[in-house]
C-alpha cells in the first residue's frame, strides 16, 4: 500500500486559522471520503527542538523549515492519479492551493 507524504508551508499572507478550518471542513473529509484512500493525517509542526544529530552544522533555525507533514495511506494510487486527472480532483487541489507555498512537495515511501 503506497505512502504519501506533502510536506509545505502556508502562503505568507495565509493564516494558520484558517487553513486549519479549511482541513477540518474541506480537505480531511475529502480525503479521508475518497475510495482510494485508507488513511490521511496531517501534523503542524510546532517548533525545532534540538539538534537530530551528535555534531550539527551551525545554528538551529529559528523557524522550522516546514509547517506541516501530512501522511496519505493509498490502497489505489492508479485511482487516486485518476481522480486528481478528473474536474472534482482538479478543483480540489485548486481549493488547496489557495493556501500551500508553491515550495510544497509531495513525496512517497515506504515504513523502514
Amino acid at each position: 500500500m503506497p505512502t504519501l507524504f506533502a510536506v509545505y508551508n502556508l502562503k505568507k499572507n495565509q493564516k494558520a486559522e484558517d487553513y486549519d478550518n479549511y482541513l477540518k471542513k474541506t480537505k480531511i473529509p475529502g480525503v479521508r471520503g475518497a475510495p482510494w484512500c485508507t488513511d490521511f493525517k496531517t501534523w503542524k509542526i510546532d517548533k525545532v527542538l534540538a539538534p537530530a544529530v551528535s555534531e550539527p552544522e551551525g545554528k538551529l533555525p529559528a523557524e522550522p523549515p516546514y509547517q506541516y507533514v501530512a501522511k496519505i495511506e493509498v490502497s489505489d494510487l492508479n485511482a487516486m492519479v485518476s481522480f486528481l486527472g478528473t474536474e472534482a480532483g482538479k478543483q480540489f487541489v485548486k481549493s488547496w492551493s489557495v493556501y500551500i507555498d508553491p515550495t510544497a512537495i509531495f513525496t512517497m515511501g515506504h515504513e523502514m
